[in-house]
């Protein structure tokens, strides 16, 4: 767990007594947080989107690939959050929502870890997609990739799908 606050860390802590989870490191900067990481096996990160030296987004790009990291914060702080993969739950949460959402984000990342690689036509094509994006739209190379994958996330389609989707438009 990673919080700026003491108190914030027992709170959670006793959030989650009784349960499945236990928290193996707590730290207060996203420093201690990656060096936590990395230093354990099979662990996820919780924190909150903002510690003093940087971040969700700054740990989440400093852990190898498919790691898990879950951001609990105020709900008007999500939007900045840039990478799609980070897992968000906005505050304030209660126990049974804490569960909850830890048990949905342990079987997003497994999902992750056990997914078919992509063929570099797939990657060609998602990014003849985006760059589609990009042109007829005005929009950056990050708002055509978040674009795609809420596009497939809200239609359940496969991201290669909704790239071959917007080529066809």
């Amino acid at each position: 767990m990673a919080f700026p606050k003491d108190e914030t860390i027992r709170k959670i802590q006793s959030m989650l007594d009784g349960t499945s989870f236990s928290v193996a490191a707590s730290c207060h900067s996203c420093a201690e947080a990656i060096r936590s990481f990395l230093e354990l096996d099979d662990a996820l990160v919780l924190m909150s989107y903002k510690l003093s030296d940087g971040t969700c987004d700054d740990v989440y790009e400093s852990l190898p690939p498919h790691s898990g990291v879950m951001t609990l914060t105020k709900a008007e702080y999500i939007e900045n959050i840039r990478n799609v993969d980070i897992f968000t739950v906005p505050l304030p949460v209660n126990r049974i929502g804490l569960r909850t959402a830890l048990e949905t984000f342990i079987g997003v990342i497994e999902r992750q870890r056990h997914r078919p690689k992509r063929t570099d036509e797939e990657k060609a094509i998602i990014e003849k997609a985006k760059l589609t994006l990009i042109e007829k739209y005005m929009m950056t190379e990050e708002q055509a990739h978040r674009f795609i994958q809420k596009r497939s996330m809200n239609t359940g389609m496969k991201v290669i799908d909704t790239a071959k989707l917007i080529l066809n438009l």
